[in-house]
C-alpha cells in the first residue's frame, strides 16, 4: 500500500507496532518477542509463534476547538499471547510490563515523518489492563486499551 494512501489511524498503530518490535530481551526489556508484533487481530488458533502482539485501532473522537483545530482521541487494544509450560501469567506480566514500558518511553510519537514538521501524538496513556487470569494454561492472554491524543 503507498504511503501516502494510509490513514492517520493506520500510522500511529504501524508507529506503535515499529517501537514494539524493539522488545528484544536486552535492558531493559524482560522479554524477547522477536519482532511479532504486528497490526490487526488474528485468531488464537492462527497463532503459530508465540509470543504474538496485536495492536488493533479502535473509536476515534474528535474535538474540535476554536481555530479550526481539532483533537483526535483513539482507542489502541494491544492483544499479548504467550505461552509457557511452568507460569504463563509471570511471562504475561513480564512481558505487558515491557510494553508498558514502551507506551511510557514514546508518550510523543512520530507517526508521519515524510511532513515537515513530522506528526506526532501527544500522549499516549494506558488506559486499562487484563489478562485471563490463568484459565488458558499453558498459554496466557493480555490486553491493553490505550487512549491516543494527536
Amino acid at each position: 500500500m503507498a504511503e501516502a494512501y494510509r490513514t492517520a489511524r493506520k500510522k500511529v498503530v504501524d508507529a506503535l507496532v515499529d517501537k514494539i518490535n524493539d522488545i528484544n530481551g536486552q535492558f531493559p526489556n524482560n522479554s524477547n518477542i522477536f519482532q511479532n508484533a504486528h497490526s490487526g487481530m488474528v485468531f488464537l488458533d492462527e497463532i503459530q509463534e508465540y509470543p504474538k502482539v496485536c495492536v488493533v485501532a479502535g473509536d476515534e473522537i474528535r474535538e474540535y476547538q476554536p481555530g479550526e483545530f481539532k483533537w483526535r482521541f483513539l482507542s489502541l487494544d494491544i492483544r499479548v499471547y504467550v505461552e509457557d509450560q511452568d507460569d504463563p501469567q509471570e511471562v504475561l506480566a513480564l512481558l505487558m510490563e515491557d510494553i508498558e514500558r514502551v507506551i511510557d518511553n514514546n508518550d510523543v510519537l512520530t507517526y508521519d515523518d515524510t511532513v515537515s514538521p513530522h506528526l506526532t501524538t501527544t500522549s499516549l496513556t494506558l488506559q486499562s489492563l487484563s489478562t485471563d487470569e490463568g484459565v488458558l494454561t499453558p498459554l496466557g492472554i493480555g490486553e491493553m486499551t490505550l487512549e491516543c491524543r494527536y
